[in-house]
């Protein structure tokens, strides 16, 4: 893929943790366009605004939880991969109950996410 393609990529980070936010933004910033969100509410409404590649999700959020986010999209059905991301509950059943292949615990493998968005991207 060539750099140029590299910077058309939208991608939006959902969660409520600024820190989690910004350090996930700094490290995408090279290659994606970045958007952020801190709660449900303003991921639902960058995504229908933005129209992202990719979203990467936290699941406790304010206003809307992630399965809502996930719930709302599917209404709407706006189809994008999602990478899940959360320190609560088990992860695996919440991903597999919502069909989302794409899933990793806080806190974060770093290199490990970053793998794992590229995939979610790329198999997109």
């Amino acid at each position: 893929m060539k750099l140029n393609d590299l910077k058309k990529r939208k991608v939006v980070i959902a969660d409520d943790d600024e820190d989690s936010r910004m350090l996930l933004a700094f490290l995408l910033e090279e290659g994606w366009i970045v958007e952020q969100a801190k709660d449900g509410k303003e991921a639902i409404a960058k995504i229908a605004q933005g129209k992202p590649n990719l979203l990467i999700l936290d699941n406790r959020m304010p206003e809307l939880t992630g399965i809502e986010v996930y719930q709302q999209l599917k209404a709407q059905k706006i189809d994008l991969p999602i990478v899940l991301v959360t320190a609560y509950g088990d992860i695996e059943e919440l991903a597999s109950s919502l069909n989302i292949e794409y899933f990793i615990r806080k806190p974060v493998d770093l290199a490990k996410l970053l793998i794992m968005i590229e995939s979610a991207y790329e198999t997109s």
